[in-house]
């Protein structure tokens, strides 16, 4: 099992997820190109293919960054119990039940739950490690496994793998959503009151913003629960469009009628808003260049020069209004251009 939601979940290199390494400071990182043993780690912290040396010592150690969990071994004991001396392409969506409701035991995520799809390095910014709001992966059961590689071995004296894992499983095709699956679904079962969804209005080949085949269409949208005191009562769709990346799709459009009546037959409110402001400050952190972001840098400069002097730097807006006319004039000469073909 590969921590990397990647093959799903993302599309533009803006809402990319970036990849994580395990490093130490005592230990070098090295890449093993030439693997005879069965267990090549030794103590090492070293790269394989295989299940992530040191595993257990890592999720622990990450499990205790979470003061709201006493037994932080026990939750590691399930987790392997599930895993150890079973082959990658033997799991399903039971293998981690016992993993998920252990961590999630007592737990809801009350008007602060956040899902994204195609949406990852944005929606996890805004949610600031979980302090705006709370993504699935701000929780104890995925970031204690956050980048890191797994696969159990039959008949071999340690249980796992630590030479290579599988990427996938084609007789059985569960065994690739058995962890990511059953938590994804987990925690929307734990989702209660108002709740938000991040998607991606700017999907490169014209892909739908929501899509059938998607985590959150899979299971978080079905998990979501209806009824009791920690029902889901409201549906907040953020939906993105890229800097200079074309509209797919808006608010009120396509796969967002589809989620919209999903939602109302379920008896949640929904509503969608198209590029909140914030969102777009972020958006614009990662494409400062865009033709979308000008605009927006000039107003912060001139915001910033009057926090900081008092009054606007007049030398530099007059070059600043030059440049924002000239390129104002040429954005509509190409947009007139464009209109008469």
């Amino acid at each position: 099992m590969i921590s990397n939601l990647s093959g799903i979940y993302l599309d533009n290199q803006l809402f990319s997820r970036p990849t994580r390494n395990i490093t130490n400071n005592q230990n070098e990182m090295k890449i093993v190109s030439e693997i005879n043993e069965t267990n090549p780690c030794n103590g090492l912290y070293i790269k394989t293919n295989g299940t992530t040396c040191g595993l257990k010592d890592i999720m622990i150690g990450r499990c205790y960054e979470y003061q709201y969990i006493t037994n932080c071994t026990n939750l590691y004991e399930l987790f392997e119990s599930a895993i150890r001396y079973k082959p990658y392409c033997s799991m399903n969506l039971s293998t981690y039940e016992n993993y998920f409701q252990h961590s999630f035991d007592g737990i809801q995520v009350i008007d602060k739950a956040m899902f994204w799809s195609g949406t990852y390095a944005v929606a996890h910014t805004y949610s600031n490690h979980g302090i705006n709001y709370i993504t699935l992966e701000d929780t104890l059961a995925a970031a204690m496994v956050s980048g890191l590689t797994w696969c159990g071995k039959d008949n071999d004296s340690e249980g796992f793998d630590y030479v290579s894992c599988p990427n996938n499983c084609e007789d059985n095709l569960w065994a690739d959503d058995a962890f990511w699956g059953v938590a994804s679904k987990t925690f929307a079962q734990k989702a209660a009151g108002e709740i938000y969804l991040v998607l991606n209005g700017s999907q490169s080949n014209d892909h739908a913003s929501f899509r059938n085949n998607s985590y959150f269409a899979k299971y978080e949208l079905p998990n979501l629960q209806r009824t009791g005191q920690y029902r889901v009562t409201k549906l907040n769709v953020l939906l993105l469009h890229s800097p200079d990346r074309k509209v797919v799709e808006k608010c009120g459009e396509n796969s967002l009628i589809t989620l919209e009546t999903i939602v109302r037959n379920y008896q949640i409110e929904y509503i969608c808003k198209d590029d909140p402001e914030e969102l777009i400050l972020i958006m614009c952190s990662n494409e400062w260049e865009a033709r979308e972001c000008q605009l927006a840098r000039q107003v912060l400069r001139k915001e910033w020069d009057q926090k900081l002097f008092g009054k606007s730097n007049s030398n530099y807006h007059s070059v600043s209004f030059l440049f924002l006319f000239f390129l104002l004039l040429n954005y509509f000469t190409q947009k007139n251009s464009s209109d008469l073909f």
